[in-house]
């Protein structure tokens, strides 16, 4: 068993040390420009010059960013950045397709299925997109076109791909059958069976919005994302699979340690409930800044809680903490 490492105070904490450039710092940016990348893309998808190419592209980026550090993949669905609100269109897209490519190689389905799931991720919503958004930052009930928009999305979108040009029938159905239930009572069509991709879909699109922000809504906290999609009748086979990859304190997740300290998860454990950790110190000016890289394996550091991430996920400077990682 590793000995705990002891967090040890900064010399100058308002001024930290620029970050090293890590392999983990990498993949952080590679993952904001994917969403820079998709953005325009979902806009705008008939202005593109070849949007099965752009899509394609983009797929691949996701895979390669999944298998190059999959728990800097997670932290950045995870953890809390001030543009996730009025971004949840192109960013809830981007973290739905990333937890379908780890489904898959937990799953260990082909490359060509995986490329097709990938792909469904990032394109479920296409006809909504820019109506997500609007939502995340919207208060009053919905209004009925609105409803009528959400409600005809599967369809529309999938009629949408098809007119850009993607004959990809596993895609394809898993676009349109995204939101029916194993009870019949999902939408468009009120369908029982639906297609192996569309349920793991339809899992890792929950997952994925339960752990990100609303206006008048806080993130939820990750054991009761897992908890909850775990226990979702329809999504019993996948939503245990997601709960396993995940575990309860998944990267990004902010906790408060048996040591009084704060903490940041970074790395999936041994164990669901026992996550790499960094711990942080509370500095001048109401920053946090990362300190040491710690093991929670250890009943010296055992998690006590976790924290609401609006709280004061802004305070922290991932690069920071990335460069420990």
């Amino acid at each position: 068993m590793e000995t705990p490492v002891q967090a040890q105070p900064l010399l100058s904490p308002a001024a930290p040390e620029p970050a090293p450039v890590t392999e983990a710092l990498v993949c952080w940016q590679g993952w904001q420009d994917l969403a820079d990348r998709l953005e325009p893309v979902l806009a705008t998808p008939r202005e593109q010059a070849d949007f099965t190419q752009a899509i394609e592209a983009c797929a691949r980026t996701v895979l390669d960013l999944c298998q190059r550090d999959a728990d800097v993949a997670v932290a950045f669905m995870v953890h809390d950045t001030p543009d996730k609100l009025q971004r949840y269109g192109v960013l809830h897209s981007v973290h739905t397709a990333m937890l379908l490519a780890l489904v898959a190689r937990r799953r260990d389905w082909s490359p060509t299925l995986t490329f097709s799931a990938v792909q469904a991720g990032l394109t479920m919503n296409l006809s909504i997109t820019q109506l997500q958004s609007t939502l995340t930052m919207q208060t009053e009930p919905l209004s009925l076109l609105q409803r009528a928009d959400i409600h005809a999305h599967p369809q529309a979108s999938t009629q949408l791909l098809r007119e850009l040009g993607v004959t990809d029938e596993d895609w394809l159905m898993a676009v349109l059958q995204h939101h029916e239930q194993a009870d019949g009572k999902g939408y468009p069509a009120g369908m029982a069976q639906v297609s192996l991709l569309a349920d793991a879909l339809r899992t890792c699109d929950v997952y994925s919005a339960k752990m990100s922000p609303r206006v008048g809504r806080s993130v939820m906290q990750s054991p009761q994302a897992a908890t909850q999609i775990f226990r979702e009748r329809s999504a019993n086979y996948f939503g245990a699979t997601l709960t396993r990859e995940m575990g309860l304190y998944p990267p990004g997740t902010l906790v408060h340690l048996v040591t009084g300290q704060e903490a940041l998860a970074v790395r999936r454990g041994p164990d669901l409930g026992l996550p790499v950790v960094v711990t942080l110190q509370d500095a001048p000016g109401g920053r946090w800044l990362p300190v040491a890289r710690a093991q929670t394996n250890d009943t010296t550091l055992a998690i006590t809680l976790v924290h609401e991430a609006n709280e004061w996920a802004h305070r922290l400077d991932m690069r920071q903490v990335l460069a420990l990682c």
